[in-house]
């Protein structure tokens, strides 16, 4: 039997009062909001699954922030500057291996992990975990001990997280607790009190602490759990795909289109139509309905419950849930051309440029719309053919406080100049090497994604919006299911592709497929664990 729903057109109104006026144009099985990496890894997978699958964008290409654009013969990732576990064993190369699409995407490992320039100090991480523990003892030698047992209990808590079942049945959780004690004693930590343990020079705390503009907060509010995990796997390599991320977008878009579904771009989604206590479909901009027999979101989660269903349509404790949650830092981003060679500017691929020792004096700095947070990004470093003509591209990036209310364009240059300023006085020279051809801003972000605020990364990931704080998957309306940064897995591209993948195996359960959808690997919360411990 074929399980996919039949493509009906009907001129009957809509069976629900609620929308009578209305006429169903089309059935799905699954219809899918958004066409963000979380959104279009479930929808593929789906489709692969042998499911009728609709994938609604409101822009006119696929991607969200992982959509490039060009300037002249320049390619630039708006976004995303490199992925994680994308070798050949790798959760990425996996999905696509299933999804019949790994010929479309190579990936190239880079040299090296990143570079942070503080004040009289440059660190330049590699690669590998003794390597980069190596280094650090190195270049703070009476830290030497404190960072080996530090290092052991980062290994052993990732280790513990890997071996935890992501589902555990009744009388289950003593166990789980006394096989991942570590897990369970910091899962509320944050980063600064983690290191304050094993470590007293804050300028090594402060080195080990490099990447927090990755996640978007400084390590005294940084989930030390999330941060834990983005190490480790930056440890085994990072990735960037030859073209660019748009060869990703087009090979996962594909997918969907390959296996029997459609991408419907142009048109956004106004409501979700809910009919006796269940999401049933959706209705467009342009008037079409897509009647589903689920619904799944990459869209804003504010935007999601509380414009397209409606509160009066929800819990009254989902909305106190979602309104106590903050907001994480959106960005201002300079992208433009690099008149000098990279080498001579001592730069990597990834440069974090800060101006002090001290992360939250920098957070101060986001919070009073300062330049901080700030890294410089060198893409030809990874792909010369981003630009065509020979020379190099550089992208640099600040955070920014979220809130996109269409005041920016009357600061932005202000903003870019103080901007540039900053990164001059931690790479000396890049100022006249670099010639912008374009900005954006938080309502750039908000306009390509409809994030509240232009957010960067969804919610902040502090302790208490990470893990099992943050929204599952698996909404409190029936049928309704939330992928992307919003819900569980949260920040970063490799999390929001196996955000897609456990919504997607979620949906299929639900839809009698339990089986469908394979699992590939890749970072996990173990969220029912932590819940469970929580209560």
């Amino acid at each position: 039997m074929d399980v996919r729903g039949d493509r009906v057109r009907l001129d009957r109104p809509h069976p629900h009062p609620r929308y009578a006026e209305q006429r169903v144009r089309l059935m799905f099985d699954v219809v899918v909001i958004g066409s963000g990496l979380g959104g279009l890894s479930a929808g593929a997978l789906l489709a692969r699954a042998g499911l009728r699958v609709a994938v609604v964008e409101r822009n006119a290409a696929p991607g969200g922030y992982a959509q490039p654009f060009r300037r002249g013969p320049h390619l630039f990732d708006p976004a995303i500057h490199f992925t994680l576990d994308a070798g050949p064993a790798g959760f990425i190369p996996g999905v696509l291996d299933h999804l019949n699409v790994a010929d479309r995407v190579e990936f190239r490992e880079l040299p090296q992990t990143y570079q942070a320039r503080f004040p009289s100090l440059t660190v330049d991480a590699p690669p590998g975990r003794l390597a980069f523990l190596e280094l650090h003892q190195r270049l703070f030698p009476r830290q030497a001990d404190g960072l080996a047992r530090l290092f052991e209990l980062r290994r052993e808590m990732f280790t513990q997280f890997a071996a935890l079942p992501q589902h555990v049945g009744p009388g289950g959780l003593d166990a789980a607790m006394a096989a991942a004690p570590l897990v369970f004693r910091y899962r509320l930590s944050t980063l600064t009190e983690v290191l304050d343990e094993f470590l007293d020079d804050p300028q090594c705390a402060a080195a080990i602490g490099s990447i927090w503009p990755y996640i978007g907060s400084p390590p005294s509010r940084m989930s030390f759990p999330l941060f834990n995990q983005m190490l480790e796997t930056l440890h085994h390599g990072t990735f960037y795909p030859r073209g660019g991320f748009g060869t990703l977008v087009d090979a996962l878009a594909a997918a969907v289109r390959d296996n029997g579904g459609e991408l419907l771009l142009g048109d956004e989604v106004r409501r979700i139509l809910v009919e006796d206590g269940r999401a049933v479909g959706v209705e467009t901009a342009g008037g079409t309905v897509l009647h589903a027999r689920a619904v799944v979101s990459n869209a804003d989660a504010r935007q999601t419950f509380g414009e397209l269903v409606g509160w009066d349509l929800l819990p009254t404790a989902l909305r106190r849930r979602v309104d106590r949650y903050r907001l994480a830092p959106s960005a201002f981003v300079l992208y433009g051309v690099l008149h000098a060679d990279p080498a001579e500017l001592g730069l990597a691929h990834e440069n974090f440029v800060f101006g002090s020792w001290d992360h939250d004096a920098i957070w101060a700095d986001v919070q009073a719309a300062r330049p901080g947070g700030i890294w410089v990004t060198v893409p030809t470093l990874a792909d010369p053919e981003l630009a065509p003509g020979g020379g190099h591209l550089g992208v640099v990036t600040s955070l920014v406080r979220a809130g996109a209310d269409g005041s920016w364009r009357a600061i932005r240059d202000a903003h870019a100049d103080a901007l540039l300023s900053t990164v001059e006085a931690g790479v000396p020279g890049w100022r006249d090497a670099f010639e912008i051809v374009d900005m954006a801003t938080p309502d750039t972000l908000f306009r390509y994604s409809r994030s509240a605020g232009g957010t960067a990364y969804g919610w902040e990931n502090t302790p208490a919006q990470t893990a099992s704080k943050r929204l599952p998957h698996r909404t409190s309306l029936p049928g309704l299911y939330l992928s992307g940064q919003w819900a569980e897995e949260g920040t970063s591209s490799l999390r929001t592709l196996t955000s897609g993948r456990a919504t997607a195996a979620m949906v299929a359960a639900d839809l009698e497929h339990p089986t469908a959808i394979p699992d590939f690997g890749g970072p996990s919360f173990v969220n029912e664990l932590l819940t469970g411990a929580r209560q």
